[in-house]
């Protein structure tokens, strides 16, 4: 069995692909063991994924690539001559498109990130600091020897994929905690327990705005989810429908704040915030919870504000049509 000491470096130096010999606190050496350092990292920001996850194997890809990388990085130039398969513009083309798919679940980013929304999410913050550190390396090793450009873009772009990972997995976690307030809300309903008093005006309202607006989403074969929130914008109900989309679930809850937040219908704040209209930037605001199409009102007992009800899982015309039928059938008023 072969040893894993050699020996050869016991005086400070280490060997290049190629022959070569440097001193292990040589720009080359810190250059690649930054790299080395970063896919470390992104290894345990991938073990947090579970097994079978398409993100997880499409950030195994990445880590081979990252080998390759910092095979060159360790080479001389006799090494670096006789590489095979190193980083190119596929590569990096790759990581854009890896960023743009997270984009599509996450949306653009409105504001700044604290790190550390849960462990999983902590974990490819931290890989994504030490691939930036990894990059900076690299770029002081170039101001004193020749590297190629191409290492230099894929590591600022794995970067910026590793963010975009971040905030999947961030957004999942949103996800999931919703998902357990639907649950557990679901499981007091089936057991008869309630997380207010039975007698409370508020719940008694805002479950029967729900149960009307299922009732008009089942007549149009149109799995929805109903939100409700209180005055303050906090929620009251929130009731998923089976096959409804996820989205749905945060779409559904910013109409409903949108439109208590404004006092208006989510239909009207779109307007506003149209070309010419008073409000332009609207929907930049409030963290991005602004929504701008039909489908939210506000709740009103004459001038006093209760609420808002927010619906999403059909056509905009569709939410607009249960959120109406709705409020005819409890409050009757018209939207």
């Amino acid at each position: 069995m072969p040893a894993i000491y050699t020996r050869t470096g016991d005086k400070g130096d280490t060997g290049l692909f190629g022959g070569s010999r440097v001193a292990k606190q040589s720009l080359r050496v810190e250059a690649y063991g930054s790299v080395d350092e970063a896919n470390a990292a992104l290894g345990e920001a991938k073990a947090r994924l579970r097994d079978g996850c398409p993100w997880r194997e499409r950030l195994h890809a990445v880590q081979h690539r990252l080998f390759v990388l910092a095979a060159e990085l360790a080479s001389d130039a006799e090494g670096a001559a006789r590489l095979g398969g190193t980083i190119d513009e596929a590569d990096i083309a790759d990581l854009e498109r890896l960023i743009d798919d997270c984009l599509a679940v996450t949306g653009p980013q409105r504001f700044f990130v604290v790190p550390g929304r849960d462990e999983r999410s902590a974990a490819f913050h931290t890989a994504r600091t030490v691939v930036r550190r990894a990059e900076r390396r690299t770029l002081t090793l170039a101001d004193h020897e020749p590297v190629r450009a191409e290492l230099i873009r894929y590591l600022n772009r794995l970067s910026d994929a590793v963010y975009a990972l971040a905030r999947l997995t961030e957004t999942w976690a949103d996800r999931d905690r919703i998902e357990r307030i639907v649950r557990d809300a679901v499981t007091r309903s089936v057991t008869g327990a309630t997380a207010a008093p039975a007698d409370d005006p508020c719940l008694r309202t805002a479950t029967a705005l729900a149960a009307a607006a299922e009732r008009r989403a089942r007549q149009l074969a149109v799995p929805v989810v109903i939100a409700v929130v209180d005055a303050a914008g906090h929620p009251v109900v929130l009731h998923r429908m089976t096959g409804s989309l996820l989205a749905s679930i945060d779409i559904a809850s910013n109409k409903a704040w949108s439109s208590a937040a404004f006092r208006k219908t989510t239909a009207e704040l779109g307007e506003l915030a149209a070309a010419g209209g008073p409000l332009p930037g609207l929907a930049d605001g409030n963290a991005g919870r602004v929504v701008l199409f039909g489908g939210g009102v506000p709740l009103f007992d004459g001038d006093r504000l209760l609420g808002g009800l927010g619906v999403s899982g059909g056509t905009v015309e569709q939410d607009i049509d249960i959120v109406r039928h709705a409020l005819d059938e409890v409050m009757g008023e018209q939207s």
